[in-house]
């Protein structure tokens, strides 16, 4: 009996997928030029951070403040951002610089083959963030926003939606699928300073791994591809796994707009692939090995008229019932048809005796005769009769219905997302029933997983993919305008609107004097020098730190006889000559 629903079940994965594959066929759509203009730079609010107090930057790119020639860094800097008050501030070497309200760091080109971004410490990981990074300051934290190009981008979304080495051709969907999600965002951002943020909320991003070779490759191939529908960015959801059908956004949200480009239809490749996600129930007819489900069906069943005092012998079938929609497997309700044991009540004196016949005798009317309850019990569990003298009962049929999600999802811990959107699927076992609950995630649009199986197993390219995914969807390729980053020989001595943060900058707030300290300022021949702030009172020492003209510093205690006295200054401590400083 196993081997022939298993071969059922295969025949009807065959007609699904071929069925499928014609689908596809018919919908599949050219890839068009578009007359679109953009600049092909998207605005990343990166709230993956929360709200930072302060941000630990290494410059692996060539970087200016605000395209300011006189405001580089080398390659390879370290410079640490937090907020104080109203302002953003910048530890950059020995110098802490008050920047105002916000600042931007301005990527500019870089040689060929060179990396060229900035990395976070406080990411989760070791990654590029090849871009521009605006901070500004906000109720006492940092806000930063990343304007990076629509194609690094998508290198930092697919590396964390699809993994490496799944399929190409599965990872040129996602592609798509993404790029169309972030341009539409970009579309609809308004007077946002940003276009979308870099958690679920929108798309995951994490930086760039320039390890991950096919992500670059299925990026580059796809360049500038999005889909569309009457002229505008096509919404492209995407899910993990949907469970074996595609649903519709008023399937979950109940979102009246205008998706005519997707379709609630069956998805064989989701269900064929074994990495989809899956919770599964296994119990007997009696549904005795599962006391939870058990206690469900007996409390639905004791408020059947006519069921009182029954108890459950076996469960005959299941059926989902209040689909989403006509002929859809998301079900909310499955019915339990149940053979219940429902007790005669006992006669009188002199109403006569009942006893229990030896075999089942069927009434014309579709009553059933009466038994004991043991009896009941071992006649459908297929035990020899042994009279034990209980109270009779009835055999009798009772249909009940128990929720999906408040009962069997909760009740029997099978969830598999925190909203309400997986579907059940029912199977008959030998020896009882099985209940699974599938889709990992909302259902709508493309299934990674299906594209996984389509890519993977049945060779199938990333336009077919979208074509059974997104039937009403167009595709077009986008030429962006030119927006690379500029070489610092092309950038005016200021290129940026901002005051510079001061002629002499102010270096961050020192701790007040104890007794026998005092402030003091560098005071040099040349403004635009500094001096050595050394480890101990003499020109061998190492130095520590770099003082410029005008910085504020803390001088402790009095000089030696050479003329050295201690320092304190933002962020280090040494020794400095008493002749180039003056006390305030």
């Amino acid at each position: 009996m196993k081997l022939a629903r298993y071969c059922r079940k295969a025949l009807l994965l065959i007609l699904l997928v071929l069925m499928a594959a014609c689908a596809m066929a018919a919908a599949r759509a050219e890839i068009v030029p578009s007359e679109r203009k953009d600049d092909g730079v998207l605005r990343v609010l990166l709230r993956s951070l929360g709200a930072p107090e302060e941000l630990t930057l290494t410059l692996d790119g060539v970087y200016t403040v605000e395209h300011d020639a006189g405001f580089r860094f080398e390659r390879g800097a370290q410079i640490r951002l937090y907020c104080q008050g109203d302002s953003v501030w910048m530890d950059a070497g020995a110098l802490s610089l008050d920047m105002g309200p916000a600042l931007t760091l301005t990527r500019q080109a870089a040689r060929d083959g060179e990396e060229n971004g900035l990395r976070i410490a406080e990411t989760e990981r070791d990654n590029l963030y090849p871009g521009d990074l605006s901070v500004c300051a906000e109720n006492g934290s940092l806000r930063p926003v990343l304007s990076i190009q629509v194609e690094d981008y998508l290198r930092g979304v697919v590396a964390y939606e699809m993994s490496d080495e799944w399929p190409i051709e599965a990872l040129k969907a996602q592609a798509v699928a993404a790029r169309t999600y972030a341009l539409r965002a970009k579309a609809n951002a308004s007077k946002r300073d940003y276009d979308l943020v870099d958690t679920t909320a929108d798309q995951v991003f994490r930086g760039v791994d320039a390890g991950l070779k096919r992500v670059a490759e299925a990026v580059r191939a796809t360049a500038g591809v999005t889909g569309t529908y009457k002229g505008s960015f096509a919404n492209c959801f995407y899910t993990a796994s949907n469970g074996g059908e595609t649903a519709l956004p008023s399937d979950v949200w109940g979102d009246g707009g205008d998706y005519g480009y997707l379709a609630r239809r069956a998805d064989p490749y989701d269900l064929e692939n074994e990495r989809s996600k899956v919770t599964s129930a296994h119990f007997r007819r009696d549904a005795s090995d599962l006391p939870a489900l058990r206690e469900m069906l007996e409390a639905a069943l004791a408020e059947q008229p006519g069921a009182e005092g029954a108890e459950i012998v076996e469960i005959e079938g299941i059926e989902p019932e209040d689909p989403v929609a006509e002929g859809s497997i998301a079900c909310s309700k499955l019915r339990f048809t149940l053979r219940a044991a429902v007790p005669v009540p006992e006669l009188g004196p002199g109403e006569g005796d009942v006893g229990a016949p030896a075999e089942p005798a069927d009434s014309d009317s579709g009553n059933l005769a009466l038994y004991g309850l043991d009896y009941l019990r071992r006649l459908t569990l297929g035990s020899p009769y042994e009279p034990t003298g209980e109270q009779e009962a009835r055999l009798e049929e009772f249909d009940v219905e128990l929720d999906v999600y408040d009962q069997i999802k909760d009740g029997l811990e099978l969830g598999l997302n925190s909203g309400d959107c997986e579907v059940v699927r029912v199977a008959e076992e030998r020896d009882g029933y099985a209940v699974e609950l599938r889709r990992y995630g909302h259902g709508v649009g493309m299934s990674q997983r299906g594209a996984q199986t389509m890519a993977g197993a049945h060779g199938m390219d990333f336009e077919e993919i979208l074509a059974f995914y997104y039937p009403g969807m167009a595709l077009e390729r986008i030429e962006w305008e030119p927006s690379d980053p500029l070489p610092l020989d092309e950038l005016p001595s200021r290129g940026g609107e901002r005051p510079a943060p001061s002629p002499t900058p102010e270096s961050a707030p020192l701790p007040e004097p104890d007794e026998g300290e005092a402030y003091a300022r560098v005071k040099l021949d040349d403004a635009g020098s500094s001096m050595n702030l050394r480890q101990s009172p003499s020109t061998d020492a190492p130095v520590v730190a770099l003082l410029y003209h005008n910085e504020r510093v803390l001088v402790c205690g009095e000089a030696d006889a050479q003329g050295w006295v201690r320092v304190k200054a933002a962020g280090s401590e040494g020794y400095a000559k008493l002749e180039y400083l003056k006390k305030e």
